[in-house]
């Protein structure tokens, strides 16, 4: 059965990492909680923004094919490697991302007195050290939290800097995963996934729409008529206003009913009218018309105090 409510979208997230683990006290501890989708784990530092093609997770294998004289088609595959991988191309210049991408130290630079002179120094070795470490991915959907830790890694390959007038300059990163006791990494989440209700079902945005249902027959010039509000995704307090024949001002202040629905009349004589919902401090327009079955979205009209 399809079900729209498990599409799901990762708008908010971010890219830790730590030193990988090495066993000792005071070492990096793996998360074994899915976070808040907001902060980093204990011990872990942020990477900071991503450009907005945000962090590709590429978990891969290789596998040969087992042939059999009885058979045209392979009768078994056997994997050959398999790998993660975490792409991300990084948008912040400081200590921490320029030190993994450029894979050495910046030092301090001192004047012939050991005063630092405020130059740092950081030199690219012919043969450098690939420095290990853990990775963590969070991303985040209206309260479903992923979270996929690599214990060990290292960075696998480097994209180019390009200095431009008008684009910041980039990162781009690949950090492959390492073997770790036979576990290439693993993945956390709050989200229903087994549909057993014990997880998180992201709430339905706030949407209305107005009706008219008499639109066939109404007759502004001789009497009222309804505009009927339908809303879904209510998370709270949710006040409907009519906007006046003059356009002066909002009036007939109530709330929306439990179903999410409420019929506004408009006066007798008044064959448009806007109606504004206000909900979680946003407001929201609609323009009616009697001879229209259905209201259109609009630009709220700012009033004079």
């Amino acid at each position: 059965m399809t079900d729209a409510q498990k599409i799901r979208f990762a708008p908010n997230g971010g890219l830790h990492i730590a030193p990988a683990p090495n066993g000792r006290p005071g070492g990096t501890q793996l998360p074994v909680d899915v976070g808040d989708g907001k902060n980093p784990p204990t011990g872990y530092k942020s990477l900071g923004y991503v450009d907005e093609g945000g962090v590709t997770i590429t978990p891969s294998i290789e596998t040969d094919p087992v042939n059999a004289w009885q058979s045209a088609t392979p009768v078994l595959y056997v994997v050959k490697s398999a790998s993660i991988q975490i792409k991300a191309t990084l948008i912040e210049t400081n200590n921490l991302t320029t030190e993994l991408f450029w894979g050495a130290p910046w030092v301090a630079l001192t004047d012939k007195d050991g005063k630092e002179t405020g130059t740092y120094r950081l030199d690219l070795s012919s043969t450098p050290d690939l420095q290990e470490v853990t990775v963590v991915t969070d991303w985040a959907q209206r309260g479903v939290l992923y979270r996929c830790i690599i214990p060990r890694a290292m960075i696998s390959d480097r994209g180019a800097i390009t200095l431009q007038r008008k684009e910041a300059q980039k990162y781009e990163l690949t950090i492959s995963a390492l073997d770790t006791a036979g576990s290439l990494g693993y993945v956390l989440t709050n989200d229903d996934i087994k549909g057993t209700g014990g997880g998180v079902t992201p709430s339905v945005p706030f949407a209305a729409t107005v009706a008219v249902p008499g639109y066939s027959s109404n007759d502004s010039a001789a009497s009222s008529w309804t505009a009927r509000v339908t809303a879904t995704g209510i998370t709270g307090p949710t006040t409907i206003k009519l906007l006046n024949g003059a356009g002066t001002a909002y009036q007939l202040q109530t709330t929306l009913s439990t179903d999410g629905t409420y019929d506004v009349t408009i006066p007798k004589g008044q064959a448009t009218a806007e109606i504004k919902l206000t909900h979680a401090g946003i407001d929201f327009c609609y323009s009616v018309t009697d001879k229209q079955q259905t209201g259109v979205s609009k630009a709220c009209l700012t009033l004079a105090a």
